[in-house]
């Protein structure tokens, strides 16, 4: 499952936001116009490491920017920012080999194995050059914390020049006052927390961007406004044809970082933002919701899904905590949005397992719902809806009772979800890594959901 979300956070959390805001966002549903000034310089020499300054243009326009995002954003440029324009290739290259740098190749390979399992990409889909393709077109620059440098494409031009040096800039300032290079360090088994503060920085930056190119505007419109205006962008362009949970893992701590910022910024201003970074949210749920955050309720622990039933040999390969917004995604591809929001709600804590034999792979995702009492049981009430919806995308099930839903789908891993309690279980596999092939079925499933669940066999 992290998959859409870890190659986003991966281009987007390391790189601090390598792509800007989705372009609509700056034209002029908002008021801006679309002056094209002329593009910025090129220059051919590699970015400076750590320490070194940029080319000469570059850094002028870039202080000229900073002056005028530490103003609106109300954090003072505790020193220079050295900017480099590099051409468009080059740029991505740079990105892709910071990725390289900080990724495991590995995790990236179970990512992919997690979103094909689970039927949020194509059975046969590289989803990592598929996400860099869809950033592409969109990438614009972005700061380097290691080397506290703003990195330009060439062929930057107008508004998108203006607010992707808005935009990233306001990273900078994040660095300067809260180290934003250590706190975006990549972590396994933390992406929930991680995603957090992703959300966090985005939403933050993107707000401060839109007070620095249209003054008063953002905080006026109305976040279901904003929100579609995203959801918009995303169904227009050169990435309209992408997996829908990747274009949404991809634009989502953009649209529900920006609404959590905007609700600090109409409680507090900016010394309300200022104050989570000061105590950061901790989980997604918290993002998603306001009073979550006031009261840092805190994720319920979770045991992950153990594997005994799918064979000794199957191990342990990666080992997460998803979070809220990753359910609600998910949940998104087989529910309209607003029932997907209402049926991830009340999101307790989850830990989700890929295991590993040989050329096969298997996903158990484990996900406990707050307890309520008196009232029916949040985990009961969205069982009965997403697997009802599950039912409606993907046809018959093979089995489908009051504790549980399984498809058989055709060539495709089993999927399976289940419900003991407070607890909700997804199992997608076993089936052969490179192409889905099925090397379980629903029986197996079936084993596997009361191994994990406690749920004794009947008779």
């Amino acid at each position: 499952m992290r998959g859409r979300l870890a190659i986003a956070c991966m281009l987007q959390v390391l790189a601090c936001s390598g792509t800007s805001p989705p372009q609509r966002l700056a034209e002029t549903p908002i008021g801006l116009s679309s002056s094209k000034p002329a593009p910025l310089p090129s220059v051919a020499s590699p970015v400076p490491a750590s320490g070194e300054g940029g080319d000469p243009e570059s850094t002028a326009r870039v202080a000229a920017m900073l002056k005028r995002v530490s103003k609106r954003r109300g954090l003072e440029a505790k020193k220079t920012v050295p900017g480099v324009t590099l051409e468009r290739d080059a740029l991505l290259a740079r990105l892709r080999a910071h990725v390289d740098q900080e990724i495991p190749k590995q995790a990236i390979l179970d990512e992919g194995a997690m979103d094909s399992l689970l039927g949020l990409v194509p059975q046969k889909f590289d989803y990592e050059n598929a996400m860099y393709s869809l950033l592409e077109a969109q990438l614009a620059g972005y700061y380097e914390p290691e080397g506290g440098v703003m990195l330009l494409a060439a062929d930057l031009d107008g508004l998108m020049a203006e607010g992707t040096l808005a935009h990233e800039l306001t990273h900078a300032l994040q660095d300067q006052h809260y180290d934003l290079k250590a706190l975006m360090k990549y972590q396994t088994g933390h992406s929930d927390a991680t995603l957090a503060l992703q959300c966090l920085a985005e939403g933050d930056a993107t707000s401060a961007m839109f007070d620095v190119m249209a003054p008063g505007v953002i905080l006026a419109l109305p976040d279901e406004m904003f929100v579609r205006q995203v959801k918009d962008a995303m169904d227009e362009g050169p990435g309209a044809d992408a997996p829908r949970a990747m274009k949404e893992g991809l634009a989502a701590p953009y649209v529900d970082g920006v609404v959590f910022v905007h609700g600090l910024r109409r409680a507090g201003g900016w010394p309300a933002v200022d104050a989570a970074w000061q105590n950061l949210p901790q989980t997604t749920e918290q993002i998603l919701h306001a009073d979550k955050f006031a009261s840092r309720e805190p994720a319920l622990a979770v045991d992950a899904p153990t594997t005994k039933t799918l064979g000794a040999d199957f191990t342990t390969a990666d080992a997460d905590t998803y979070g809220e917004l990753p359910l609600r995604i998910m949940y998104g591809e087989w529910m309209t949005d607003s029932d997907a929001a209402d049926a991830a709600s009340h999101w307790g804590g989850d830990r989700a397992v890929l295991a590993r034999r040989a050329a096969e792979v298997a996903f158990g995702w484990r996900v406990r719902y707050d307890a309520a009492t008196p009232t029916p049981g949040y985990a009961d009430r969205a069982f009965v809806a997403v697997s009802a919806a599950m039912v409606r995308k993907l046809g018959p099930a093979k089995i489908r009772d009051a504790a549980q839903v399984c498809f058989e789908r055709p060539g495709h891993a089993a999927l399976s979800l289940s419900r003991a309690g407070n607890d909700l279980l997804f199992t997608a596999g076993p089936a052969l890594s490179a192409d889905m092939t099925p090397r379980g079925d629903c029986a197996l499933a079936q084993r596997w959901s009361r191994e994990v669940l406690g749920v004794p066999k009947t008779k």
